[in-house]
């Protein structure tokens, strides 16, 4: 299994009546993705920010089913729901969905489960117990286990993923407590923040897979955050930020371009990304 390292996330996928074409438009973001160097494309899953909250909320596609459709409008990218939150679908299920749009897309999905927040004593049992379920489905072809928050009785998970290890297993969280379950279970962690935070995360990560006797270059950290790529944005300065980044230990990028992006953005993005890469490698 591969961690995407080259990641653009799509703009909140609405679908109000003012843009009809929302889905074509998200669907040419990912292919300009394709072309520009991504490795990965990932969607939102959670409510929008309460500054773009209206009456009656928000109209938005559900993630996963995007997911589908973008797999069949792609052919190279990996697919991936990017959580906001803990995640509010039963671990099964999860699994089950994912290994759909694995199938759909020959073996090019991500599983990204979320984590709740620290006033939840129990967040962080339920996201070791997702991770363990995630997996065994995604590995075993009838598993068994029960938690203190989870169960599963020879739970089939068919039609297989496409590659016997399954997706890659994420986890996008900024809890440095849910770095723990990261280290024994998962593939990848996505933080947010400036080098120092990745630098912490990654350090703390190398830890923790110590402690459980894993390998700490099994386990990854990726970056996620805003990138600015229209005029005036200074993408040099934009390079240089992205390689502190990488220097402090993220293994790669969920670059969020905003809104309003557009495809020769993505190009724009592609190209950055290929001008930090130059720079980690000197």
């Amino acid at each position: 299994m591969r961690v995407p390292r080259r990641g653009l996330a799509l703009p909140d996928p609405r679908t109000e009546s003012a843009a009809p074409d929302e889905f074509d438009r998200l669907a040419s973001l990912a292919g300009a993705a394709e072309s520009a160097g991504f490795d990965s494309v990932w969607v939102a899953d959670g409510p929008p920010p309460p500054e773009r909250t209206r009456p009656g909320g928000e109209s938005v596609f559900e993630p996963y089913s995007l997911l589908g459709a973008l797999a069949v409008r792609t052919r190279q990218v990996a697919l991936a729901v990017l959580p906001d939150g803990p995640t509010a679908r039963q671990p099964s299920i999860v699994a089950k969905v994912v290994t759909g749009v694995d199938v759909i897309a020959h073996g090019r999905a991500v599983l990204a489960l979320g984590v709740g927040p620290p006033s939840d004593p129990d967040s962080l049992a339920r996201l070791a117990e997702e991770l363990q379920i995630c997996r065994a489905l995604l590995v075993e072809d009838a598993p068994t286990f029960t938690g203190a928050h989870h169960r599963i009785v020879d739970a089939p998970n068919r039609p297989r993923p496409v590659h016997p290890a399954g997706p890659a297993l994420v986890v996008a969280s900024d809890r440095p407590d849910a770095l723990e379950p990261v280290a024994r279970y998962a593939d990848a962690v996505v933080v947010t923040g400036d080098a120092g935070a990745v630098r912490r995360a990654a350090l703390a990560l190398e830890r923790h897979c110590e402690a459980v006797r894993r390998d700490p270059g099994g386990v990854v950290v990726l970056w996620h955050g805003p990138v600015g790529t229209g005029a005036g944005t200074g993408d040099e300065r934009q390079a240089d930020r992205l390689a502190s980044l990488a220097d402090a230990g993220a293994a790669g990028f969920v670059l969020d371009l905003g809104r309003g992006v557009r495809p020769d953005d993505v190009v724009r993005a592609g190209d950055l990304l290929d001008r930090t890469a130059a720079r980690t490698a000197r």
